[in-house]
C-alpha cells in the first residue's frame, strides 16, 4: 500500500506544484489545497485494489487518506516534491503513512468498542 501511495502522490504532486513560486517553500494556498485533494483522491483510488485496505470502511479510510495528504503537505517542500528524489521523500512518506494508519486503526478500535463500527 505504501508504495502505491508514494507513486501516486509524487505524480500528482509534480502536476500541482508546476505553478508554485519558490522551490524551498512548503505548499500554500490553492496549491496546497489542490495537492491535498488530489493526494487524498489517489489514495482512495488505491483502496479497492489492495488486499490490506479493501475491507476497511470508506469513511475510515478516507480519514486516513486526508491525514496522509495533510502530513505530506506539511513536511514536503516544493523542492522535495519536484525532485523525484525518493531518498529524500520516502522516509517522510513512510512516516506519514504509518502514523495515519495507526490513527485510523485506533479510531476503528474505538468505534468497535462503542458498537459504532461503520459499514462499508
Amino acid at each position: 500500500m505504501k508504495r502505491a501511495l508514494a507513486g501516486l502522490t509524487m505524480i500528482f504532486a509534480v502536476a500541482v506544484c508546476a505553478g508554485t513560486q519558490s522551490y524551498a517553500q512548503y505548499l500554500t494556498g490553492s496549491a496546497r489545497e489542490d495537492f491535498i485533494k488530489s493526494t487524498a483522491k489517489s489514495c482512495m483510488q488505491t483502496k479497492p485494489n489492495n488486499k490490506e485496505t479493501r475491507d476497511i470502511p470508506d469513511s475510515l479510510f478516507e480519514g486516513n487518506c486526508r491525514c496522509y495528504a495533510n502530513a505530506l503537505a506539511e513536511k514536503l517542500t516544493v523542492t522535495d516534491i519536484r525532485s523525484g528524489n525518493t531518498a529524500a521523500t520516502a522516509p517522510i512518506m513512510q512516516a506519514a503513512a504509518a502514523t495515519c494508519y495507526r490513527n485510523m486503526k485506533a479510531e476503528a478500535a474505538g468505534l468497535y468498542k462503542a458498537g459504532q463500527y461503520p459499514k462499508q
